[in-house]
């Protein structure tokens, strides 16, 4: 939680799904349907007072504070984003990507080719991850990993203890756009070369590769059931059965590329667009449940909350809140 009077973040442990919306789930998912409980509406747009932030990731703190690229820097906002309280200043390049790490760390991803933890109270970078020959577009933290992925198509795993690279996978024949953690020793990898892979994170051997997009993959997730997602540049979604291989549906509707992707506590997939919209979608049928529009230039970022609450971000300067 961020101290008003200090400018300083005291040290408490993170639990981004504990932000306190009030609005009950918009969906219940029974058998052989998805109910609409609420219609699902635009709340709140928060504009960030900050023309060089492109929205490309952003996190929500528990206390309501922003955290979000801009540019080179990172920016910690006021819940209403009018006022900028600490800038993270060290890249030297566009950052993508942004992920906490504990109650006093969060890491930055960026195309300068590094990794930076930061501390969050006191501003400092006090690491430097280097290693990757290329821009590094997403991270994510599990444990005491941190494991990045990279233009220069490999996949590393770190270690936040010693900042240490532990290991390097040879992963892609092009640029790898995303990645996400299956269960505790499974990663899912998608990549410009059009497929998507699994990966046993202690050993680096290939589980499977998925085979079906004819564009970049840009983004992966992971169904309740235990389905896997992927949204690709060629404007489709695809549920996979991960023991097969197999494409069990693919969902048309969007008009330009699919972005990014997330699941709701009651398994509905929300994708978010370069076409500007926002898209629920019934994961048993392949319906699309609801388009959300408001944004009036791409969506590069969005979060569920355990609460059903939605929130996207684009560079247009604007989070906003969907309930």
């Amino acid at each position: 939680m961020l101290d008003e009077s200090s400018g300083e973040i005291n040290p408490l442990s993170f639990d981004l799904d504990s932000l306190p919306f009030s609005t009950p789930q918009h969906f219940e998912l029974h058998q052989n349907h998805v109910k609409f409980t609420n219609d699902v509406e635009c709340k709140t747009v928060i504009s960030i007072n900050d023309s060089s932030s492109l929205m490309y990731d952003f996190k929500i703190l528990p206390s309501g504070h922003i955290l979000a690229e801009s540019a080179y820097n990172i920016k910690l906002w006021t819940p209403d984003g009018r006022e900028c309280l600490k800038t993270y200043r060290g890249h030297t390049h566009r950052v993508w990507n942004l992920q906490i790490v504990d109650s006093n760390r969060f890491a930055s991803s960026s195309s300068d080719k590094t990794i930076k933890i930061w501390n969050f109270s006191t501003g400092e970078c006090m690491a430097t991850l280097e290693s990757h020959t290329d821009w590094i577009n997403s991270i994510i933290i599990k444990d005491n990993l941190l494991i990045s992925a990279s233009d220069d198509a490999t996949i590393k795993v770190w270690e936040l203890n010693t900042y240490s690279c532990l290991k390097t996978i040879q992963a892609h024949n092009h640029y790898i756009q995303c990645i996400k953690m299956m269960d505790t020793t499974t990663l899912i990898s998608g990549s410009a070369d059009r497929t998507i892979k699994l990966w046993n994170l202690m050993t680096g051997e290939c589980l499977a590769t998925l085979i079906g997009h004819n564009n970049w993959v840009t983004c992966v997730e992971v169904l309740l059931t235990g389905e896997l997602i992927s949204g690709s540049n060629d404007l489709c979604i695809k549920i996979w059965d991960i023991k097969s291989g197999r494409c069990l549906k693919t969902f048309d509707g969007h008009k330009d590329y699919v972005m990014c992707l997330a699941v709701t506590k009651s398994n509905t997939i929300v994708s978010a667009s370069k076409d500007r919209t926002i898209r629920i979608w019934c994961p048993l049928n392949g319906v699309c449940l609801s388009i959300l529009t408001g944004h009036t230039d791409y969506i590069y970022s969005l979060y569920v909350y355990d609460s059903g609450e939605i929130v996207s971000g684009s560079p247009d300067h604007t989070l906003r809140v969907w309930k």
